[in-house]
């Protein structure tokens, strides 16, 4: 099924909310890196299953600021081709706005995106 292209004030909306995610994501992680204090080996400061948990925590905290990383990637390449938002790169249609509204920095129309994940 063919989607419309977008209007130009769908377009703009979407693109508006993109820079808007792209503000939270980079004071994310921002606050990461103000949390990201090493874990400290010292057994009577802390017990050994209390920093295994800090450990899991800084490891968690670390996966998702590369995928905030991978977000932001993301973003900056819509704002700056502007032009290409909305189509599908591996197809060349228009993604349709019912998805772009859900999934705004979305590369693949669902179709692709359905094949890919088959795969």
């Amino acid at each position: 099924m063919k989607q419309a292209d977008l209007t130009t004030p769908q377009k703009e909306m979407l693109l508006s909310r993109l820079e808007a995610q792209l503000c939270e994501l980079e004071q994310q992680i921002n606050d990461i890196h103000s949390r990201g204090a090493p874990v400290q080996l010292d057994q009577q400061a802390v017990g050994r299953v209390s920093r295994m948990d800090a450990i899991q925590q800084q490891q968690m905290a670390q996966a998702n600021e590369a995928q905030a990383h991978r977000q932001i990637l993301r973003i900056k390449e819509i704002l700056l081709t502007p032009d290409d938002y909305g189509f599908c790169y591996e197809c060349g249609e228009s993604i349709g706005i019912g998805r772009l509204t859900i999934h705004p920095a979305a590369k693949l129309c669902i179709q692709c995106q359905g094949e890919l994940e088959q795969a």
